[in-house]
């Protein structure tokens, strides 16, 4: 069942414990009171309102009370809601020609009855009665004026000369309830009240018409025979049936089908509203949007129906954790959108962001399953970062983008972020059309062995030659490809290019190996092995010439199908690396659990190496762990001669970097390789030659030593920003 929908703030419980609502509240009770008062003191009860004409007014007034337990749910256009039921039919024909106390004492008894049966909130309950009886009297006195009519007794028959009279009486009626109630939102909400009360005329003009419209109708009938006025059953029948469809599609059209929460289209509307009173007043509002993380594993894991039930509960906690003044809706997938319309400044937007995320902190429990329900946040705020609604959603959605570059973040909208996401989107569209055709190429960059210069295999590197924007470098279209699921078909192709030209080199005489980088949704594809394993046959490339490089949050985004795949490709022949060593958050364990065949430097300990004492220490520890586990070690961003001999007086493997080569396409690094096995890569010899001020590098020496058996302390791995996002194919 969908929620019942909000409804408007003059009646509505939460409304009352405004304080501005609470005098508006008060004053129309004390005006409402007092005159109930004094119609009563100037006109008593009397046994003639059940004598003669007395007996069809009692008939009405029975027949209002029943009206009134049957509401018709009218919801406006910004999803808040309105009770509209037939009683105002029998209300309007009682002031036409009944006594205005009988009028207002069966109103009285309907109101008070409906409200006990609904066990509403006193405060709302004395509201509602209070508008009634205001609106009544308002109705009997415009009659009374335009008809010549008694303020305060009936008895005449309604006759066609009544007509205009009626027709003011029934505007009055109208405008009178619905004015009471925009004036109340008005005050609570601080909006213009005209704007309100022609808002609402709008959602109900034609049902209010029909109802008010067979007012002098039954008024006819009362007066000819009482029995004659169940014939209005029928048309008032139709009336709630109508209402009721009208209102049902209405709420399909504004809410969201599965959570209950409003949709895009609603939560639209009630930002332009936002935005306006923003714009007008002060204050600020703001839009938070949220996407969750690792949904769609969930999906593709555990099935659609175990999505849908996350997405129900994670909409509940939103919906009942967050303050009632905020509107929670779902856009679509698992994208949830806040819209804060009242507060001070952005503090209170990177609070309340703040508040959502904690609602997620805790694990889901679906189906005996606990699951994690955490997101990103972006956040933008009318008017800091944008006046208009279509910008201020823009850049929700520009600084969430910026959060989900490292998941679970808070971003508020950035102008920087602008252009990039400008260009991003339009890299997106071109990533489409060209994946799978000539414009992504191989580039390779060589391994040497640091004892000899001896060139043992190369990475194989991904270039994107777009025809417009020229060479694009992966660090800018590969989270793209990841973010929309292009980056498996991108890495299949990739992948199947560099066997083929590694088979290439090595008909050519040239036995290099092979390093090629996985994407974690890779990983988490258990065909990923055979799929590995047909490629390897059909390019007759010996599997132990090709080494999977993984990075240490590749594994972290599914380890339990990423340690299986690891294990059947191993099974197969593959080598290992892990990639990055130092830059994740649980080097030890994988080495532990994986026992890999060799680990790599990350560039971010390697470039500073002779400068930063610290990371001199990491990279010796991490050469004396890796060999103590029987690895060998790679250094990768080795840009000078330098840093190549201090690599090689701390016992380092293999180097990668431009002091070497840049990477290159396959038939250049098919002539370097040539070059290479007769005299030499460039700088070989100045590199490998005797080592002046060999040993210079800090932490290498005595002084620094925390060797594996120094007991010095060793400072733990630091993540660094420029490491690349999880799943590259590579730099």
């Amino acid at each position: 069942m969908p929620p019942t929908p909000t409804e408007r703030v003059g009646t509505s419980p939460d409304a009352t414990r405004s304080l501005p609502v609470r005098g508006y509240l008060l004053t129309i009770l004390t005006f409402a009171l007092t005159l109930l008062g004094a119609v009563l003191i100037a006109q008593p009860l009397s046994p003639r309102w059940f004598d003669g004409p007395g007996l069809a007014w009692a008939f009405l007034a029975a027949l209002l009370v029943l009206g009134e337990l049957q509401p018709l749910v009218v919801l406006h256009r910004d999803g808040t809601s309105e009770p509209l039921t037939v009683s105002s039919t029998f209300a309007l024909s009682l002031v036409i020609i009944a006594p205005l106390g009988l009028v207002l004492l069966a109103q009285t008894l309907a109101v008070t009855l409906n409200d006990l049966w609904r066990r509403r909130d006193p405060a709302r309950a004395a509201a509602t009665l209070s508008r009634h009886i205001l609106t009544l009297v308002a109705t009997r006195t415009v009659y009374a004026l335009a008809s010549g009519r008694p303020l305060l007794d009936g008895g005449d028959p309604f006759t066609s000369h009544d007509l205009f009279p009626g027709a003011l009486a029934a505007a009055t009626f109208l405008l009178t309830g619905n004015g009471l109630i925009a004036l109340g939102t008005a005050v609570d909400r601080r909006l213009d009240p005209v704007r309100l009360l022609l808002a609402d005329l709008r959602a109900q003009a034609l049902t209010s018409a029909i109802l008010l419209g067979l007012a002098p109708v039954a008024a006819v009938l009362a007066g000819f025979s009482p029995l004659m006025l169940p014939l209005l059953a029928l048309p008032l029948a139709g009336v709630q049936r109508n209402a009721r469809t009208a209102a049902r599609r209405q709420h399909d059209a504004l809410y969201d089908g599965l959570t209950g929460l409003p949709n895009r289209t609603l939560f639209r509307l009630r930002t332009e509203q936002a935005v306006a009173d923003t714009r007008d007043g002060p204050g600020r509002s703001a839009v938070l949007l949220l996407d969750l993380d690792h949904f769609k594993e969930v999906n593709d894991t555990l099935g659609h129906q175990v999505g849908d039930e996350l997405l129900r509960r994670v909409a509940e906690r939103l919906a009942d954790g967050l303050p009632g003044t905020v509107t929670t809706a779902r856009l679509g997938g698992d994208e949830f959108a806040v819209l804060a319309p009242r507060i001070r400044d952005t503090e209170d937007a990177r609070t309340l962001a703040e508040q959502m995320s904690r609602l997620l902190h805790d694990p889901v429990l679906v189906d005996g399953l606990r699951l994690g329900a955490s997101g990103s946040i972006g956040v933008a705020v009318c008017p800091d970062h944008a006046r208009c609604v279509d910008t201020l959603l823009q850049r929700a959605d520009i600084a969430l983008y910026d959060a989900k570059d490292n998941r679970g973040e808070i971003r508020s909208y950035r102008p920087e972020s602008d252009q990039h996401t400008v260009q991003r989107l339009c890299l997106l569209g071109d990533l489409h059309a060209s994946v799978g055709t000539d414009q992504f190429e191989m580039h390779y960059q060589p391994q040497v062995r640091t004892r000899d210069g001896a060139v043992t295999s190369v990475e194989a590197l991904i270039r994107w030659r777009h025809p417009v924007h020229g060479t694009i470098r992966p660090d800018a279209f590969i989270p793209l490809a990841e973010s929309t699921g292009l980056i498996a078909p991108l890495t299949r192709t990739t992948v199947r290019t560099s066997l083929r030209e590694l088979a290439a080199l090595h008909a050519a005489g040239h036995r290099v190996g092979l390093s090629v980088n996985i994407s974690a949704r890779l990983l988490s594809d258990l065909d990923l092995p055979r799929w590995f394993a047909r490629a390897l046959h059909t390019t007759a490339v010996p599997p132990e010439t090709v080494t999977i490089e993984v990075t240490e949050s590749t594994l972290s985004a599914d380890p339990r199908r990423a340690m299986q795949v690891l294990r059947e490709l191993r099974e197969i022949g593959l080598r290992l690396s892990i990639d990055d060593f130092g830059t994740g958050y649980s080097s030890l364990s994988y080495l532990q659990k994986l026992q890999p065949d060799e680990v790599k430097v990350d560039r971010s300990f390697v470039t500073t190496l002779r400068s930063d004492e610290n990371n001199a220490v990491i990279v010796r520890s991490t050469i004396e762990l890796g060999h103590g586990l029987g690895m060998s070690v790679v250094a990768e961003g080795v840009e000078d001669t330098a840093t190549y001999r201090a690599l090689g007086d701390l016992g380092c493997d293999l180097i990668q970097g431009y002091v070497v080569a840049r990477p290159m396409p396959a038939d250049t690094l098919g002539t370097w390789l040539t070059g290479a096995g007769t005299s030499g890569w460039p700088g070989q010899a100045e590199a490998t030659g005797p080592a002046a001020g060999a040993g210079s590098a800090p932490g290498a020496g005595p002084k620094a030593g925390a060797g594996a058996g120094s007991g010095a302390e060793v400072p733990g791995p630091r993540q660094h920003p420029t490491v690349p996002a999880p799943g590259r194919v590579g730099t």
